[in-house]
């Protein structure tokens, strides 16, 4: 029997040899029109220490700014002293493991201090920490 030729017609295709001008054209795109936002939390500034640690895991970690006229900021929110305890229940509940980074200014009253503990106490956020600014040590002859 024999056999009839097919006819091959062109085969499609998919031109590719513009697509890394198209993926560094869109990665311009979203770099341009990404707004980056600063941290909007409260003025602080810290105290001194002789010696510091540093927190390894970021995402265990969670700040709360203290400022000198007693106002607390959490996730760049406003909250009083006893809102502190709900707001951080709920961080608790998600990630047991939560470390609070209190960051209080260098003269914020301590009784501000304590009350924002007892707060973190109350929500069960009982891994504190006290951030600072590492102070070198002078040579004093």
């Amino acid at each position: 029997m024999k056999r009839i030729a097919q006819r091959r017609g062109p085969q499609p295709d998919i031109p590719t040899a513009s697509q890394g001008d198209i993926a560094f054209l869109l990665i311009i795109f979203f770099m341009v029109g990404t707004t980056f936002r600063a941290s909007q939390g409260l003025k602080v500034i810290l105290p001194n220490a002789m010696s510091t640690e540093r927190i390894l895991k970021k995402r265990n970690t969670h700040s709360l700014w203290l400022d000198k006229t007693g106002k607390v900021s959490v996730n760049d929110n406003l909250v009083t002293i006893p809102a502190v305890t709900p707001v951080m229940s709920e961080r608790v509940v998600e990630n047991p493991d939560l470390v609070v980074v209190l960051q209080a200014d260098k003269d914020v009253p301590y009784g501000h201090v304590t009350d924002v503990l007892e707060a973190l106490k109350a929500a069960r956020a009982l891994k504190v920490t006290f951030a600072t600014n590492y102070e070198m040590g002078g040579g004093g002859g």
